[in-house]
């Protein structure tokens, strides 16, 4: 005779979270982890945040930026406002300091508008790259659950929000955080569905938009926690009016994006690799006495750039960024150059071609005079005719 005996099937991770162990809050979260590569990145293996500059450490540009209609403001960061009022961004730093960070974004509205009006809205914007954004295998049926976090002190209680879209802007995910007390910082905690239909970026291309809405009008706002189809969705239908009044304030820090269901500590991967992945898509080289470099003035007019030699009417300069690129750039420069050394020397010059910008490099061409055939000479900026000497390498997503 057999006797069989039966029993109902048990999941043994839940089992095993149940057991009174002092495993901690990431020891359960390991036990429930999906994969290997959830697990990596529970207990600190690799990068695993998908922001750069979420802490808001690096600032190549300027100090303020005031009056921001849309555009690119401090590393890897974007605004836009279409209200009838006015913006300002800064990067705070001070009493009372963040959890996690000594650094975040400050947005002040410095013009009212109480009457938001059809489409307009204002928003914070960070973009994600396809190389960084490929972990999260979205538009395959594998697409991981994603979690977002940041702290926030804006001095406004109320709800606010935020949006997942896609690069086409017509695929959207509404957020929404509460700030319960004002001017405190709070932990929000975002999680979000795994798209699984849709086409994604991959490689060097734009992913990702994720915006923070300060106000927005309901054309462009819905409810939050679906998917749903549409043009340039910014937030949600609660979203508070955050230009009300000039005494408002808007403030971020700690920005992460990650594979997983919780929340793990930020991924301060440290100043240096933090600038190295910001100039992969914007490097600018300042004139010591430009008062928009964020470092401050310095006494010292001239800044060498790099070598180069005489050719004809012609002086060229082979320049090497300090990081490669993203992509090709846009090189762009203000101010005036001086071509010093050898027979070539000259003030007052500007560059009359910037010979194929590649991820790595170009060539700059300037116009000489006095110079021979293969004289050395070396490019620098011109501190007795120009302050404002930049040149930038630009090749933002």
């Amino acid at each position: 005779m057999v006797i069989r005996v039966s029993k109902p099937e048990i999941n043994l991770r839940d089992k095993l979270s149940q057991l009174e162990l002092p495993v901690g809050p990431y020891g359960s979260s390991l036990m429930r982890s999906d994969d290997k590569m959830e697990a990596a990145r529970i207990v600190g293996v690799g990068r695993k945040n998908m922001i750069r500059n979420g802490n808001f450490i690096i600032n190549q540009k300027a100090p303020t930026f005031t009056n921001i209609t849309s555009g690119h403001l401090f590393d890897g960061w974007y605004g836009h406002d279409s209200t009838n009022g006015s913006i300002a961004a800064t990067i705070g730093e001070g009493t009372p300091y963040p959890p996690e960070c000594s650094k975040y974004l400050q947005i002040q509205c410095t013009g009212a508008d109480t009457n938001i009006t059809s489409g307009q809205y204002v928003s914070i914007a960070c973009s994600i790259e396809g190389f960084y954004f490929e972990q999260a295998k979205w538009g395959t049926r594998h697409a991981k659950d994603l979690t977002l976090s940041f702290y926030h002190r804006h001095t406004r209680p109320g709800v606010y929000s935020g949006c997942f879209r896609n690069v086409a802007a017509n695929l959207n995910y509404v957020f929404e955080y509460t700030q319960e007390q004002g001017d405190t910082w709070e932990l929000a905690e975002i999680q979000v569905i795994g798209e699984q239909t849709s086409s994604w970026t991959t490689g060097n291309g734009k992913a990702l938009n994720l915006n923070w809405s300060l106000a927005d009008e309901s054309s462009v706002s819905d409810t939050p926690g679906k998917w749903f189809s549409g043009q340039y969705y910014h937030g949600s239908t609660r979203q508070i009016n955050f230009m009300s009044s000039t005494s408002n304030y808007f403030r971020i820090t700690a920005v992460q994006l990650e594979v997983g269901k919780s929340k793990t500590p930020f991924d301060d991967i440290g100043y240096q690799a933090m600038q190295d992945w910001c100039e992969r898509y914007y490097e600018i080289h300042w004139q010591n006495t430009n008062t928009n470099n964020p470092a401050g003035s310095h006494n010292d007019g001239y800044n060498a750039l790099c070598s180069g030699g005489v050719s004809g009417s012609k002086a060229y300069f082979p320049f090497k960024y300090r990081t490669q690129k993203r992509a090709d750039p846009t090189i762009s420069y203000g101010g005036k150059f001086r071509i010093s050394g050898g027979g070539g020397a000259g003030n007052d010059k500007e560059p009359d071609e910037f010979y194929s910008p590649s991820i790595d490099g170009c060539r700059i061409r300037l116009p000489q005079s006095g110079g021979s055939n293969g004289d050395g000479c070396w490019l620098e900026f011109d501190g007795a005719n120009s302050s404002t000497g930049y040149l930038s390498i630009d090749c933002q997503l």
